[in-house]
């Protein structure tokens, strides 16, 4: 019998093959196929051969993680590699306020109870922000110093469960969407009556045994999450009865990321589990929420997972901890690792880590520390984490764009607002924004011109920006490295910075420029606005190694709240990359685009 091999999937190529084989028969040798009712027929054999290799096609890549498309089955077979996906993360703050009895007490020690806290209004939205555990404070005096206090946004949800023996597949199942897993806590209570013992999460099988209070962690169907108990084997086994109690947060993910006014609204108990019926509660400060994310990606499983699963969880190699800052800090837009053999002089025994968050320039030295302390049962022996802010060099475009009004009834802000997202989108798809990244010149002037069909033309330039941290009220030395030269050549001066003040001139803002290689120190005539040199040596310009170098500075005010002081210098070349600790920004929300008629 006749046959033909099909090697393609396509309908229209299956249905050809069916027609070529008929006709390889002598019964249908000489046959219209297009014209008869058997037509009707070969459409549907064709269809179910297409259906079906579809079908198995699907099958087979749903089996392999780099080719998976559907989120339940990329994250069976990342649990395989034993790697759970990270949930959604809830932002975290950080507020230390006092407690004042407005009338006498015996009270030794005050109870900030899990789950309460703070409220926040942020975009318009109103936040609550709690404590994931009982927080304790001394009083003394009537008053109770609460300081530095974690709290996190989102909703506490308790969930309780009964064991029973007498069903095989009981499961613990968390419905709520969005839970933080870093704030789940598992009390069990073995007779079902007061009396409870925590357990913990396990990440891995070792050190646990039969009798270990420990529970295992699963994402199942639609971002659900189960908890697992243990068998008797891997960790201890409930009895029938026993109570599971499980809290955790429901948070907003990313939302709220920057909020940093709260007003207190816990619930405050003695050790009597008796609430202080007058008092007052102050805020003393308060460091901003950071580190909210949303839950992992699919795209991001399929990256992260075979790493994670690289790692055999131990930190030795840059790849190694990548991968393991990444799981216990979500929140990482990018990171660097390098030893410090690589220090100039070098540093022996450490690992330099430089971590870029999703939603903010630098990490709070608390968060640093939190991460330090998570990466401590990953590191060898001996090795010392040490987290490094990086350095940001910021790219601002000044964009002139020309546009045919004939062919196009949009306005000039019309216009700049396509340019805008346009610039936006190819920076989020792009490998631009990174450490060691790149910005080519060309690519975004084309995206410029690609924004819409009546762009005509543009004239873009560049300037580069640092912003810097001064040590206030203190006679120091400042060094600002951009790793790319600096035009000399053009005629206005290369180095431009925001308005600070200095011991010498407390009472007006001063600002730097270069002249000659020299940085000089001037201020603005408040009549005339014409610049009035102070000092014409405070410092050099290295247009060839792009660094600027200031003595001697005694900064008394920065720029803005947070005191920073912004230097912007003009490139040498249009291209512009961003080495080792380095990481480039593209700043969109500084830059200027403006629309012109032809």
């Amino acid at each position: 019998m006749p046959y033909t091999q099909v090697s393609n999937l396509d309908f229209n190529q299956i249905k050809t093959s069916l027609k070529e084989y008929m006709r390889a028969q002598s019964d249908f040798s000489d046959y219209d196929f297009e014209g008869s009712t058997l037509s009707v027929l070969i459409d549907t054999l064709a269809y179910n051969t297409y259906y079906t290799a579809f079908n198995t096609n699907m099958v087979v890549n749903e089996l392999f993680i780099d080719s998976a498309t559907l989120r339940d089955n990329v994250v069976a077979i990342a649990k395989q590699l034993g790697y759970r996906p990270k949930s959604a993360t809830s932002p975290t703050a950080y507020v230390s306020f006092t407690v004042n009895y407005t009338n006498p007490t015996t009270d030794t020690e005050l109870i900030l109870k899990k789950g309460t806290g703070f409220t926040a209004t942020y975009d318009n939205s109103i936040y609550n922000y709690v404590t994931i555990d009982d927080v304790k404070a001394q009083v003394a005096n009537g008053v109770a110093t609460f300081t530095n206090v974690a709290v996190n946004e989102g909703t506490q949800i308790t969930n309780t469960f009964v064991v029973s023996t007498a069903v095989k597949s009981q499961r613990f199942i968390l419905d709520n969407a969005n839970i933080d897993t870093n704030t789940i806590r598992v009390k069990v209570y073995p007779t079902g009556g007061s009396f409870n013992e925590p357990y913990l999460v396990a990440d891995n099988i070792l050190g646990v045994d039969g009798t270990s209070k420990v529970f295992f962690l699963d994402e199942i169907e639609d971002e659900r999450y189960e908890i697992l108990m243990g068998d008797g084997v891997l960790g201890k086994k409930l009895e029938n009865n026993a109570r599971i109690e499980v809290s955790y947060l429901v948070t907003s993910g990313p939302a709220s990321n920057g909020v940093r006014s709260f007003v207190f609204s816990g619930v405050l108990e003695n050790t009597n589990n008796v609430s202080p019926t007058s008092f007052t509660t102050t805020i003393n400060s308060t460091v901003a929420a950071s580190g909210g994310e949303e839950i992992e990606s699919t795209q991001k499983i399929k990256y992260t997972a075979p790493k994670a699963y690289g790692t055999q969880e131990r930190a030795v190699t840059a790849d190694d901890y990548e991968a393991i800052v990444r799981k216990v800090y979500p929140a990482t837009s990018d990171i660097i690792i390098f030893g410090g053999e690589d220090q100039e002089p070098p540093q022996y025994g450490k690992v330099f880590i430089v971590l870029k968050p999703t939603d903010a320039s630098y990490l709070t030295s608390l968060t640093k520390n939190k991460i330090v302390s998570d990466l401590k049962k990953y590191v060898v022996a001996s090795v010392e984490p040490q987290i490094v802010d990086p350095s940001i060099l910021y790219v601002e475009m000044m964009s002139k764009i020309y546009y045919n009004s004939l062919i196009t009834d949009q306005t000039p802000t019309q216009i700049r607002d396509k340019v805008i997202g346009g610039v936006q989108s190819y920076i989020d798809t792009s490998d631009t924004e990174k450490f060691n990244g790149k910005f080519r010149y060309s690519k975004f002037v084309g995206v410029i011109d690609d924004s819409d069909p009546s762009i005509n033309s543009n004239l873009t330039s560049l300037t580069m920006r640092k912003d810097f941290y001064p040590s206030l009220n203190s006679t120091f030395y400042y060094e600002v490295c951009f790793q790319n030269a600096f035009d000399e050549d053009c005629d206005d001066p290369v180095l431009s910075s925001t308005g600070f003040r200095v011991t010498e001139y407390p009472n007006f803002d001063v600002y730097v420029e270069d002249r000659n290689g020299k940085i000089i120190l001037y201020r603005l005539d408040t009549v005339t606005g014409d610049k009035v040199v102070l000092d014409n040596d405070i410092g050099d310009i290295d247009y060839v190694r792009g660094e600027l170098k200031m003595y001697n500075l005694t900064i008394i005010k920065g720029s803005f709240f947070d005191n920073r002081i912004s230097v912007r210098v003009k490139p040498l070349s249009n291209d512009i990359k961003a080495m080792r600790e380095v990481y480039l920004d593209v700043d969109v929300a500084n830059s200027s685009f403006t629309a012109y008629k032809e």
